[in-house]
């Protein structure tokens, strides 16, 4: 994702995209779930407790400053998606207090509960709320406090800190033209293999062709706009005679 950087000191940490895809027939999945984790992306750490930072120092100056990272430094993701997948960004203050099975639950319970589905504002809402709750719980044993016990770190509880939460809802095409199936998910840096980039390409003919399209369709109703306008100005003139 593209997080701009001000001239202004500060820093911010990188966010984490997780995605979930949501099943068309219910009782799929462990527990009868009807969401599943589709793809994960890697985190991105210094080390425990030190995530990628974007940032400034009032003695950077105009430098590169090793004590933060850049855009450029940030995982490049590219993954095949389909109508109905959510996908969720979020900054560590989510990941290090929601499990992925509490994340699944608060989605789960928030689209079940509305009846007509729930807002890609109301699912953050409800996301951020969670995290913040249990970050405040010192009973819990978070993912913060799991990963500080794996590195000889004695923690209890959850882990406050800012908590940034993005969600958007993957919508279905125009043509329903079926997504790709013959390629895998890759992460980068690196070149995406040959059959993304065909893909890739193919969808931006199609979008010029929809464009082109869309301003001939227009060009047509102008002309026929223009042509009553002449005629209804000829029989105004043909009545002043």
């Amino acid at each position: 994702p593209y997080l701009p950087i001000s001239r202004q000191a500060g820093s911010s940490s990188m966010v984490e995209p997780a995605l979930g895809t949501l099943d068309s027939a219910a009782g799929i999945g462990a527990a009868g779930r009807k969401l599943h984790i589709a793809f994960r992306s890697p985190q991105q750490l210094r080390a425990f407790n030190t995530p990628y930072q974007l940032g400034r120092a009032p003695d950077s100056g105009d430098a590169p400053d090793d004590r933060f990272e850049t855009p450029q430094d940030a995982s490049l993701v590219r993954v095949p998606v389909r109508p109905g997948d959510i996908l969720v960004l979020a900054t560590d203050g989510l990941f290090d207090n929601v499990d992925e099975e509490a994340l699944l639950d608060t989605i789960e319970d928030l689209i079940e509960g509305s009846g007509t589905g729930a807002s890609p504002q109301q699912l953050a809402d409800a996301i951020a709320a969670r995290a913040k709750e249990l970050s405040l719980d010192k009973s819990v044993d978070s993912p913060f406090a799991i990963l500080a016990k794996d590195n000889d770190i004695l923690w209890g509880g959850g882990r406050p800190d800012d908590i940034t939460v993005l969600v958007s809802h993957i919508l279905d095409r125009a043509d329903a033209r079926a997504p790709p199936t013959d390629w895998a998910a890759v992460s980068g840096p690196g070149e995406p293999p040959p059959e993304l980039l065909e893909a890739e390409a193919l969808l931006a003919a199609e979008r010029l062709a929809a464009e082109a399209r869309t301003a001939s369709g227009l060009g047509a109703e102008r002309g026929e706009e223009e042509e009553v306008e002449r005629l209804e100005e000829e029989a105004r003139v043909g009545a002043s005679r």
